[in-house]
């Protein structure tokens, strides 16, 4: 069942292709969620079947070779293709997992897969405290992808096994209301709903400003000349690597690299201005009809490196969107001035005196003012509820998180997207004056990849950004020449790309500070 929807998905590349890398895999993750049978000491239905059901029961191993076969991006990541080709050898095994693989009968080397769980176990913990640290890496590498995509995946029916067990409630959609019914039965319901629909409803806010160069190429470029943009074809007198390499050349007044909470604010006022402003976004965009708010599809589809983007050591995973809108459309709504401590370090410290100034606080104002910023609440969240609770006994200050949503606003999947679009992101305030103002358009699922610079007056200026879409399968490569060239795709992305373009600054991509978080689990 997995498998089928895998492959309706298009997901069907493997790392992967012997029989015996894949059955090394699968010990791996088979070593990790074992089949335990529970029967006897727990008449709960759904513990039952979760205990009884191990990782390859539930295809991780399948879903696992897919993500490792071209999702993850990560220096170390050939140490899982290493590793599993090793340990589907004899020798290799040896080599890696020491005199706990051996067997005590002739010829004593054996597969990975043939070695018995209980070993198995105890090679894994050896390597996850080994003074050795490409085995540490790979512990938490495959440890950490095993356990997201096992408790995350869905069959075709949108269900996990481990949901139930664990009490984890998942959304409530409206095929939830339905209740289960034939396809044919639930296809004639939605078609029958998309009748009362309007077209904002069916394709987000933003359809008519969203230019998908994965379609037919003249299609796209058509629909940006009639938005008023100058395309054309590179002119082979040209002689510039950038033109050379080009499949088109859009002119505009603006450029802005990033559509989340930096880029998509300075594109919504400069179109709005009557400026023609084009935004180039790495991710996809998803209307709010397409939002799924099931985790793994929603990392998959909205979060950068889809969703599991590590340190070299793998011992934290970095978490940001990547989707029209950015960071604001997938996370929880806290929406923060800049602290008074902060402005007077920019001020004092590095003479920033902007930042000080009445014209910053009331460009906050008006933010907070567009976004809808504020701190009531009808209903809050239980874990706020239990922390606030815990800080009040223990007597610690505690203080409400402004917010960019109404008081009634309680979907409970902010970091998922949202549904209603009760939450005011990017993609529902700025980057819809852009697209209503009829001055501007986006790009997604375009890559920048360099800035483009020209002598002028003796010294370099932007003039525009080279960058890589897919369309139709096929890499390709074009460029927008602007007046204005913005950067701004987030603290992770920016810098590279700077670097890219020959920016040599060595404070570029210093100093780096996202905010922390972690998992709190309760167990009895």
């Amino acid at each position: 069942m997995m498998l089928r929807r895998m492959q309706k998905e298009g997901h069907e590349k493997s790392a992967y292709s012997s029989s015996g890398q894949m059955e090394a895999l699968t010990a791996l993750c088979d070593t990790l969620l074992p089949s335990l049978d529970v029967s006897s000491v727990d008449d709960d239905d759904s513990l039952t079947q979760f205990y009884q059901t191990s990782a390859s029961m539930a295809a991780t191993p399948l879903a696992l070779s897919v993500l490792l076969g071209g999702k993850i991006q990560h220096p170390k990541i050939y140490l899982s293709s290493v590793a599993v080709w090793l340990l589907s050898t004899r020798i290799g095994t040896f080599v890696l997992c020491g005199r706990k693989s051996l067997s005590s009968n002739f010829p004593y080397f054996q597969r990975f897969s043939r070695v018995s769980h209980e070993e198995r176990e105890q090679i894994l913990l050896s390597w996850s405290d080994s003074r050795f640290s490409l085995l540490r890496i790979l512990f938490k590498a495959v440890k950490i992808f095993t356990l997201l995509l096992f408790f995350t995946q869905v069959n075709e029916k949108d269900e996990n096994v481990s949901w139930k067990a664990i009490g984890y409630c998942r959304p409530d959609l409206k095929t939830q209301k339905r209740g289960i019914k034939d396809i044919q039965q639930l296809g004639n319901e939605v078609a029958e709903e998309k009748k009362y629909l309007t077209e904002e409803e069916q394709f987000g806010p933003l359809h008519r400003g969203i230019i998908d160069l994965n379609q037919s190429r003249e299609t796209a470029l058509d629909k940006l000349q009639n938005l008023g943009f100058t395309v054309t074809l590179p002119d082979k007198k040209d002689t510039t690597i950038e033109s050379l390499s080009a499949s088109f050349i859009v002119k505009c007044d603006a450029v802005v690299v990033g559509s989340g909470s930096g880029g998509g604010v300075v594109a919504g006022v400069l179109a709005k201005a009557g400026y023609k402003v084009l935004v180039l976004e790495k991710g996809s965009y998803l209307a709010r009809s397409r939002l799924s708010l099931l985790e793994g599809q929603a990392m998959d589809q909205m979060y950068l490196g889809h969703g599991i983007l590590g340190t070299e050591n793998m011992d934290v995973l970095v978490v940001a969107g990547s989707t029209v809108g950015g960071g604001s459309t997938i996370n929880w709504s806290a929406s923060i001035r800049t602290p008074p401590h902060v402005i007077e370090e920019w001020g004092g410290k590095y003479k920033l005196g902007l930042f000080g100034s009445k014209a910053y606080d009331k460009a906050l104002d008006v933010v907070c003012q567009k976004m809808g910023v504020q701190m009531e609440f009808e209903h809050e969240g239980f874990n706020n509820m239990v922390l606030r609770k815990g800080c009040e006994k223990l007597e610690y200050p505690v203080q409400t998180i402004p917010r960019n949503a109404s008081s009634d606003h309680y979907c409970g999947w902010c970091c998922l997207g949202c549904k209603d679009g009760g939450k005011k992101g990017v993609s529902e305030t700025w980057l819809v004056d852009l697209v209503e103002s009829g001055n501007g358009a986006v790009l997604p699922q375009c890559e920048a990849v360099k800035v483009i610079a020209r002598k002028v007056n003796g010294g370099k200026r932007a003039v525009g950004v080279a960058f890589e879409f897919l369309n139709q399968g096929v890499k390709e490569t074009a460029i927008v020449e602007s007046e204005v060239t913005v950067v701004a795709c987030g603290a992770i992305c920016t810098p590279p790309l700077l670097k890219r373009s020959g920016l040599k600054n060595p404070n570029i991509g210093k100093n780096l500070h996202p905010s922390s978080g972690d998992g709190l689990g309760l167990f009895s």
